[in-house]
């Protein structure tokens, strides 16, 4: 199948000029608020079920044959496994139908019996030319195809897409990246079992598709049906033109078996995965969902405020890193950790250490970097010196923040907040990473001030490992670009 061919199945895919589901039933309310709250249009939206005249105030059709479309973009076949092969068939013989995406899970990652009905299935897609995603997985979120499989997705679209061989996994990487970090999204969908459509055939739409900048992947295996599937995704990875955050759920023997009794995949070696990881230009994602979204929201940010400035996009080709805070305590933990995660925190003496001592003479605290600022943070001079510091070779400034009484109040909370505001101009017009780390726990002031950080576009993480982490990740992909 040409490039072209599967650009045209994968248009059909997340953006249906029509879906039917086959067999509609009430247990599938949760697809049915998902198109709700995308705004699918209902008339377009056919249920087939012998035994219903309605469902959810739609009528439904008895037969696929009914249905007044000569082709059928989209068909969620949901039946049990026993009927999985004749439904396949006779829905194949009653209309054209572009993509399917197939809900039933009990198959090659159950038994012998549903290795067996694969096979068939992959026979039947073949000989119909029909592409499919699955079996065992959720199915399709497109917020400009105004799909989604359940409710509580963002609506308003994005530019980062997805591939996950998990349902849940993909589910809780789109709901929390857009609760903690207003992530918005442009597609994603859970492939399952992988009986046709693979993970590369994804990428390869994803690399040319306009509305992605971001590619997320979670992957466990490759389906035994696809021999080749290893060298194609190997070499898709390697022309990725967008960054792709890739998580590999097989990466222990336990985790393998796990993958094996989740989708039916075949696990690859780790050693190989090494070599993929060097020889490509994707990012390693720890099987964490909260690195992945971490590592998301910081590239998100990172693209999107370039994009705004129509600039091309340039990675950081450094990994120096200026820590301001109160605290000489914070200062070295926050340094042992930037260390140990392998970023550099340069040691400020000689002539930037008497640039800054002339600014503010220190009595309290330090200037050797950490900048050790302890009450001072509402003046002048502290943006004077945060000024000076971020102008030397430096890639990250990490500030430790937090919250105040007077948020609204005119006194030293707005002077204070001025400064953060100047401090992140000067260093984003640099083309340098401003992160703020805003210690995470309960409690509204809190809530109410980190509301007021995002409004005005800073990056906040509540600690400075996973701030560092996720910068290295941005660095190594920097790196890998430019060695490309």
């Amino acid at each position: 199948m040409t490039l072209e061919d599967l650009t045209d199945s994968l248009d059909a895919l997340f953006k249906p000029r029509n879906v039917a589901i086959f067999e509609a039933s009430e247990k599938l309310w949760y697809f049915m608020m998902g198109f709700t709250q995308l705004n699918y249009d209902k008339n377009k939206l056919y249920l087939i079920s012998q035994s219903k005249d309605e469902l959810f105030g739609l009528k439904c059709y008895k037969s696929l044959e009914d249905v007044p479309e000569d082709t059928i973009d989209l068909l969620i076949l949901s039946v049990g496994r026993h009927r999985i092969v004749d439904s396949l068939k006779q829905l194949l013989h009653q209309k054209v139908i572009k993509t399917i995406h197939i809900f039933t899970a009990g198959m090659g990652e159950s038994d012998k019996d549903g290795v067996e009905i694969e096979k068939e299935v992959f026979k039947i897609l073949n000989e119909n030319k029909t592409r499919a995603i699955g079996p065992n997985c959720m199915g399709v979120y497109s917020t400009k195809g105004h799909l989604a499989y359940e409710p509580l997705f963002p609506v308003k679209p994005g530019n980062i897409s997805l591939v996950f061989q998990s349902g849940d996994l993909h589910s809780q990487t789109i709901r929390l990246g857009s609760i903690r970090h207003d992530l918005r999204f442009s597609k994603g969908v859970s492939v399952g079992n992988c009986v046709d459509l693979q993970v590369s055939d994804f990428l390869e739409y994803y690399n040319q598709d306009e509305d992605t900048d971001l590619v997320l992947v979670y992957f466990e295996g490759i389906n035994a049906l696809h021999k080749n599937e290893g060298k194609k995704l190997l070499n898709t990875l390697r022309g990725m033109r967008k960054p792709v955050l890739f998580m590999n759920g097989g990466k222990t023997e336990r985790a393998q078996v796990a993958a094996r009794t989740h989708t039916g995949s075949i696990s690859t070696n780790q050693k190989i995965w090494k070599a993929i990881y060097e020889q490509t230009p994707i990012i390693e994602v720890p099987t964490s969902l909260d690195d992945m979204i971490d590592y998301a929201y910081l590239f998100y940010n990172y693209i999107n405020r370039n994009k705004s400035t129509k600039k091309e996009i340039k990675y950081p080709d450094g990994k120096n890193v200026l820590v301001i805070l109160w605290s000489g305590g914070f200062g070295i933990t926050a340094t042992n950790t930037l260390t140990e995660l392998g970023l550099n925190v340069p040691y400020f003496e000689g002539e930037i250490l008497e640039k800054l001592r002339k600014i503010y003479p220190v009595k309290i605290g330090s200037l050797s970097n950490p900048l050790d600022l302890p009450w001072i943070s509402s003046s002048q001079t502290y943006l004077e010196i945060s000024k000076v510091a971020v102008k030397e070779n430096i890639h990250l400034l990490l500030l430790l923040t937090d919250a105040w009484e007077d948020l609204e109040e005119e006194g030293y909370f707005k002077r204070y907040y001025n400064n953060l505001l100047e401090i992140k101009e000067l260093t984003e017009s640099l083309n340098k990473v401003f992160i703020l780390i805003l210690p995470e726990y309960p409690g509204r002031r809190r809530k109410k001030y980190y509301n007021k950080l995002t409004k005005n576009g800073f990056i906040v993480y509540p600690s400075f490992r996973r701030a560092a982490k996720s910068f290295r990740a941005l660095y190594e992909y920097g790196r890998k670009r430019q060695n490309n």
